[in-house]
C-alpha cells in the first residue's frame, strides 16, 4: 500500500492580519493653551471606529482582517521636564493634528520616534471605577486641577527618576454606546435608590453587551464574505436627570472606553511603587459620583494594541477629556520644568525671503528664514513703526536698517533729537565719507539759516510764479513759530497776516533772506519802507495786498508816533525772543542768511545719508521741538519739489517727543508713497502720539515691529490684526531680548504676523 504525502496548508496563504501603523506626536504647549474643549479630541477618536465588515475583507481569496484602531495619549514627567504625546493612527494623523491645533492655541505638533520611556520598564498600576460606569467623575471644564495635582508628584521626584500617565482610548460604535446607555438605566435607578453600586454590579449587563457584540461579528463576517446588506437600528433611551450634573450629562454624552495605567521608573522597586501611589492620590481631585482605584499590573502590555488588556471604562468624552490636558498658563507658571513653546512660530509669506532691507530671522520649528521688507515697487514706500521701551533696541534695530539701506544705495536721512544723538553717531560710523553730510545745530560750521531753500525761482520765471514761490515760502514760517508754544501771547491771524505780509515780499526781494529780515520789516518802520520800495514793478501790483498789510504797521497818530506797532505783532516778537534768547545756535540759524544751506533737494536726489543731530544737552525741549518740525519741513518739502529720484528712508525716533512733527507726519505718511519716501517711526506705543498720526499711520499700510518689552497697550492697538494670526497677549511677554512681533505690511497677504529675531 502506497501512502499518499499529506501536505500541510500555511493559514498566512489563506488569512492575513493587517497591524494599524501608528505615529508619534509630541504636543509642546504655550500659556495660551486652554483646556475647555478637549472632549473633542475625543469625539474624534470614536470616528476611528470601523465596523466588523470594514474590517474584514476578502482579496484575491484571502481573508485580509485589518486591526482595530484606537488613540492614545501620554504624559511624561521627570524633574528636569514634563512633556505631552499622543500615538496616533498614521491613517488620522491629519486629522488629529488639525483637531489638536483647533483645541489649543498656539500649541507646536512634531512627529517623534517614540516615547520616551518603555513602559514595560517600570512598576505599572491600572485605574479602573470604582463603582459602575455610569455614574461619573466629577468634570468641571473651568478646571486644570488633575493635571496640577499630577504634578505635585514633583515635589518628591529625584534625579534619574521617572513618572508616567498612559491613557488608551478605545473607539466605540453608536451601537455599542446605546447598548451601554440601555443597560445602565437599571443602575441608574439603583444608585437614586441609594444602592451602593460597585463595579462588579456590572458583569450581567456587560455580559448582554458581549453577547450582542458576538451576534454583530458573526453578521459582520457574513456580510464580508457575502457583501450582504446589514440592517441596522439604534435604541436611545437617555438616562434621566436625577444624580450629579456630571453623571447626568455622560448620560446624554459620548462614550469611549479608557484604559489608563501609571508607571514610574527609579532605582528600587519600592521607591517606584511609592511614586506610582503618591501619583494615584492625586486623581482624587476627580472624585464625583465615581472615582477611581488602582490595581498592579505585572504583565507587559503592547501600547499598540487596540485594547492593552488591563481594565477599561466606560467613560464620557467629558470625563476622558479631563485626561486629556496639557500645561497652560497657570502650571506652566508654577512648574519650570515643563516643556512649552514660549512663542507662536509662524512662517513669513514667502515674498518676505528675499529683498534689501532685513526685518530679521524668524524661526519655524526647526527652520530659520531670513526676511525682508518688500520691494513690490509701492511696498515698499510704506512706513514702519517701531514700537517698544527705553532699551528694547530700537537704535540698534534703526542702525542694522541704516547698513542695508546704505548698501543698496538709497538716501537716509536721521532726524535725531534724543540724548546724545547715539543713533546718528552710530550710523555715521558705518557710513562712507562721500555718502555722508551731518548737520550738528550745536556745531556753528554746521549751522542751517531757518531758510526754505527748496523754494526757488530763477529770474526767467513768470512774476506770478515767483510771487507764487515766496508765498509758500512764507507759509512754513507759521508752522515754525508756532513751536514755540507761549499761552500768554497767541498767534491771532492779524499777527499771521503780518507775518506772511513781510516774509512773502522780503523773498521777493532776495530770496536768500535771512529769518531776522522778515522780523526787522515788521518791527522797523525805516527797513519796511525800505524794502517795500525795492520790490519791482511788476511785482508791487501782485501784492499790494500784503503791502497795505505792513503799511498798517506804519499808521501814526496826530503826533505823528507810530501808533502800537508793537502790539499788533507781540506774539510773534515774545517767540522770537524766545528763539534768540534760548540759544546761540538757534539765534546763530536766525542771524544768518541760506548762502551755505545744504541743497535738500540736490542731496536726497544723489542718495545722500543726511545725519540731523539736535543734542538734548545743548537745547531745550522746545527749541528741540522747532529745530525737528523746521528740518522735516525742509525734507518734505524737497519731496514735492522734485527730489523724487531715489528713494529715500526717513528715521524719526521719539516722534511724540515734537507735537508739530506729528502734525506733519500725519500728512506724509498718507503721501510719502507718492515721493519715493519711507518713514521709519520709533514710538512706545501709538497712542502717545495724537490721535490723527495714529489714525494716519493705520490708514497708510505701515508695518509694524513690537519690540520685547514692549507695552501691553501697543499689543492692544494691533489686537484684532496679531489674534487674526492666532497670536496672543502671553506672545508679546514672552519674547526674548532683541526679539520683536512683527505685523507686515506685503503684497501676498496683505498683512502677516510673525516673531523674528533682529538682525545682528
Amino acid at each position: 500500500m502506497i501512502k499518499k504525502k499529506t501536505e500541510s496548508i500555511k493559514l498566512s496563504k489563506y488569512i492575513e492580519i493587517q497591524k494599524a501603523e501608528y505615529t508619534h506626536i509630541q504636543v509642546i504647549p504655550s500659556k495660551s493653551c486652554r483646556n475647555t474643549n478637549t472632549d473633542k479630541i475625543l469625539v474624534l477618536a470614536n470616528t476611528m471606529y470601523k465596523k466588523l465588515d470594514r474590517l474584514i475583507r476578502i482579496e484575491n481569496k484571502k481573508l485580509i482582517i485589518t486591526s482595530k484602531l484606537k488613540l492614545s495619549y501620554y504624559i511624561h514627567i521627570t524633574k528636569r521636564c514634563t512633556e505631552f504625546y499622543f500615538i496616533v493612527p498614521t491613517v488620522f494623523y491629519s486629522q488629529v493634528k488639525t483637531k489638536l491645533s483647533e483645541t489649543w492655541k498656539n500649541v507646536e505638533i512634531k512627529k517623534v520616534n517614540a516615547l520616551p520611556i518603555n513602559i514595560n520598564d517600570c512598576t505599572k498600576y491600572q485605574l479602573s471605577y470604582k463603582l459602575n460606569d455610569v455614574l461619573s467623575l466629577n468634570v468641571d471644564k473651568r478646571s486644570n486641577s488633575l493635571l496640577n495635582a499630577n504634578l505635585s508628584v514633583l515635589e518628591i521626584l529625584q534625579n534619574q527618576e521617572s513618572v508616567g500617565i498612559f491613557y488608551n482610548f478605545i473607539p466605540m460604535s453608536q451601537k455599542e454606546q446605546n447598548y451601554f446607555k440601555i443597560s445602565s438605566q437599571e443602575a441608574l435607578n439603583n444608585f437614586k435608590q441609594g444602592m451602593n453600586l460597585k463595579k462588579t454590579k456590572n458583569i450581567v449587563d456587560l455580559g448582554v453587551i458581549s453577547l450582542k457584540f458576538l451576534v454583530d461579528f458573526i453578521n459582520g463576517l457574513l456580510n464580508a464574505f457575502l457583501s450582504a446588506p446589514k440592517n441596522s437600528h439604534n435604541i436611545i433611551n437617555p438616562v434621566e436627570k436625577t444624580t450629579s450634573s456630571s453623571t447626568q450629562r455622560k448620560a446624554k454624552s459620548d462614550i469611549i472606553k479608557t484604559q489608563a495605567i501609571i508607571c514610574a521608573k527609579s532605582d528600587e522597586k519600592e521607591r517606584e511603587k511609592q511614586l506610582c501611589t503618591t501619583t494615584f492620590n492625586t486623581f482624587t481631585s476627580l472624585n464625583g459620583d465615581n472615582e477611581l482605584e488602582m490595581e498592579e499590573v505585572k504583565k507587559n502590555i503592547d501600547i499598540y494594541k487596540d485594547d492593552i488588556k488591563v481594565k477599561y471604562n466606560y467613560t464620557s468624552t467629558l470625563e476622558s477629556g479631563k485626561f486629556v490636558n496639557v500645561a497652560g498658563k497657570d502650571i506652566i507658571e508654577q512648574h519650570k520644568n515643563i516643556k512649552h513653546n514660549k512663542l507662536l512660530e509662524l512662517r513669513a509669506p514667502k515674498c518676505l525671503e528675499d529683498g534689501e532691507v532685513r526685518i530679521g530671522e524668524v524661526k519655524h520649528k526647526d527652520d530659520k528664514q531670513m526676511t525682508y521688507y518688500s520691494t513690490d515697487e509701492q511696498m515698499k514706500r510704506l512706513g514702519r513703526v517701531l514700537l517698544g521701551p527705553m532699551g528694547a533696541g530700537k537704535d540698534y534695530y534703526m542702525t542694522n536698517m541704516a547698513k542695508d539701506i546704505i548698501k543698496v544705495g538709497r538716501g537716509l536721512i536721521v532726524l535725531d533729537y534724543i540724548d546724545k544723538c547715539q543713533l546718528a553717531d552710530n550710523i555715521k560710523a558705518i557710513t562712507p565719507i562721500d555718502r555722508l553730510i551731518e548737520i550738528n545745530c550745536a556745531n556753528p560750521k554746521q549751522l542751517q539759516s531757518f531758510a526754505y531753500d527748496e523754494y526757488k525761482y530763477s529770474d526767467s520765471d513768470r512774476e506770478v510764479d515767483k510771487i507764487d514761490i515766496c508765498m509758500q515760502k512764507a507759509q512754513q514760517y507759521n508752522m515754525l513759530l508756532d513751536t514755540i508754544n507761549d499761552v500768554n501771547s497767541t498767534l491771532t491771524p492779524r499777527m499771521l497776516r503780518y507775518l506772511n505780509a513781510a516774509a512773502t515780499i522780503v523773498f521777493r526781494v532776495n530770496q536768500y533772506s535771512s529769518f531776522k529780515d522778515i522780523i526787522d520789516v515788521l518791527k522797523n518802520p525805516t527797513k519796511r519802507d525800505n524794502i517795500i520800495s525795492l520790490l519791482p514793478a511788476s511785482a508791487k501790483e501782485l501784492l499790494q495786498d500784503e503791502i497795505d498789510d505792513l503799511e498798517e504797521l506804519s499808521k501814526r497818530d496826530k503826533k505823528g508816533n507810530i501808533e502800537n506797532a508793537d502790539s499788533k505783532i507781540d506774539g510773534i516778537l515774545d517767540r522770537i525772543s524766545k528763539l534768540k534768547s534760548s540759544s546761540i545756535y538757534t539765534k546763530l540759524s536766525y542771524i544768518s542768511e541760506s548762502t551755505n544751506n545744504v541743497d535738500f533737494i540736490k542731496a536726497i536726489n544723489e542718495g545722500k545719508v543726511i545725519l540731523i543731530k539736535i543734542p538734548a544737552k545743548r537745547f531745550s525741549k522746545t527749541m528741540r521741538s522747532l529745530l525737528a518740525t523746521f528740518f522735516l519741513q525742509k525734507v518734505w518739502i524737497a519731496k514735492e519739489q522734485g527730489a523724487t529720484e531715489t528713494q529715500t528712508e526717513l528715521f524719526i525716533n521719539e516722534i511724540h517727543q515734537s507735537y508739530h512733527c506729528q502734525l506733519l507726519m500725519e500728512d506724509i505718511l498718507v503721501e510719502c508713497r507718492k515721493f519715493n519716501l519711507t518713514p521709519t517711526l520709533a514710538m512706545h506705543y501709538l497712542s502717545q502720539g495724537t490721535k490723527k498720526l495714529k489714525e494716519s499711520i493705520l490708514a497708510s499700510g505701515s508695518s509694524f515691529l513690537l519690540l520685547s518689552g514692549c507695552d501691553k497697550k501697543a499689543y492692544d492697538e494691533l489686537k484684532h490684526y496679531f489674534e487674526k494670526d492666532g497670536y496672543s497677549e502671553n506672545d508679546l511677554v514672552e519674547l526674548d531680548r532683541y526679539n520683536a512681533l512683527c505685523l507686515i505690511k506685503n503684497e501676498e497677504t496683505q498683512y502677516s504676523s510673525f516673531v523674528c529675531k533682529l538682525p545682528a
